[in-house]
């Protein structure tokens, strides 16, 4: 998935370990990489990972299917 122009979200300052979204394989992306996959910039959380010291803004909410402890469970 890439954001909505198909532009990189950001470039990574330093080599970072993340998880590829659809294999669930481990990934390293050097520095001076461009993410543009969402999933895998939502996986790192690290402003000093990124150019600029910056997490870049995603734009949506990831939803994790977990239900909050205060959500009542009405089944």
């Amino acid at each position: 998935m890439t954001d909505a122009q198909g532009k990189a979200l950001g470039t990574l300052a330093v080599a970072v370990h993340v998880l590829d979204p659809v294999a669930r394989i481990p990934l390293i992306l050097t520095p001076g990489t461009e993410v543009t996959d969402l999933d895998i910039a939502s996986q790192i959380t690290n402003p000093a990972c990124w150019h600029g010291n910056r997490v870049p803004v995603l734009g949506t909410e990831r939803k994790t299917g977990r239900k909050s402890a205060s959500t009542p469970d009405n089944d």
